[in-house]
């Protein structure tokens, strides 16, 4: 579904999920358009004798949840029935989108014969939650990594230790396909996981030495050297990246400062 993410992705995937009792995962779309095409997807589906049993989410960013409150609506008044919205309950605490049941961390719920165990997995966002089907092996990973373009970790609601960490978990889970919020799916979990933590660790690396270099620093000011290759409207994001790197060097006591200027430790 097209959504106002960010780039280079332009869409994010709701999975529908079972066969009869069907679970409908990050309705995403604040955009009324997008919102009539997954209604009239569903809408078909009811009227061949399928119901919406629930309306999950995986996190509570904007392109995850936007069209959650507008389908539980649509859906309330074409069958009389208002599927909840389900999600882990640290959710409450960051969106305005109302939380109607909690999903927590080990448990296992079944819709439409497909059998889900959630896993919490915060740190690009407080309240993450990959979805695991034993059965066929497929997990649901929400943004815990990506398809196309890559995953961010905002200083703001993100923790870059505790994405390393949900990696990990992610990884122990053997899933043999993932299932992103956006591009296709990823069928060599091992491969894109194993590249994901390498990749941190090397930008982590990157900008402790590039401290010692240079001396103290801002991330704004680190920008152009760690990212040579972003335009300028890019600095931000990629200020904001630079932030939870640092952040996580200085508990690991590589780094100290703060967001007024950072040096090698």
């Amino acid at each position: 579904m097209r959504t106002p993410t960010l780039p280079p992705a332009t869409h994010t995937n709701t999975w529908l999920v079972g066969d009869g009792d069907l679970a409908v995962f990050d309705p995403a779309s604040p955009w009324e358009d997008e919102q009539r095409l997954l209604a009239g997807a569903l809408d078909a589906r009811i009227a061949a004798g399928e119901r919406v049993a629930a309306l999950v989410l995986t996190h509570h960013h904007a392109d995850h949840v936007g069209g959650a409150v507008a389908l539980q609506g649509h859906l309330e008044r074409t069958t009389g029935v208002r599927p909840p919205i389900v999600a882990h309950a640290v959710n409450r605490d960051w969106t305005d989108v109302p939380i109607d049941d909690t999903w927590s961390d080990g448990e296992s719920r079944t819709y439409g014969g497909v059998t889900l165990k959630a896993h919490f997995t915060p740190g690009h966002a407080p309240g993450h939650l990959v979805f695991h089907d034993a059965a066929s092996g497929a997990a649901i990973a929400g943004d815990l990594v990506a398809g196309v373009g890559t995953i961010a970790i905002s200083p703001v609601d993100g923790n870059l230790g505790e994405y390393l960490a949900s990696l990990d978990r992610l990884r122990a889970l053997g899933a043999s396909v993932l299932l992103p919020a956006h591009g296709p799916a990823l069928e060599q979990p091992e491969t894109i996981l194993s590249f994901y933590v390498a990749h941190r660790h090397q930008r982590s690396d990157q900008i402790r030495r590039a401290l010692v270099t240079r001396g103290r620093a801002t991330a704004v000011e680190l920008f152009p050297q760690i990212y040579p290759d972003l335009p300028a409207y890019a600095l931000p994001l990629g200020a904001a990246q630079i932030t939870s790197h640092l952040r996580w060097l200085r508990d690991a006591g590589l780094v100290r400062g703060d967001d007024a200027g950072w040096e090698a430790a």
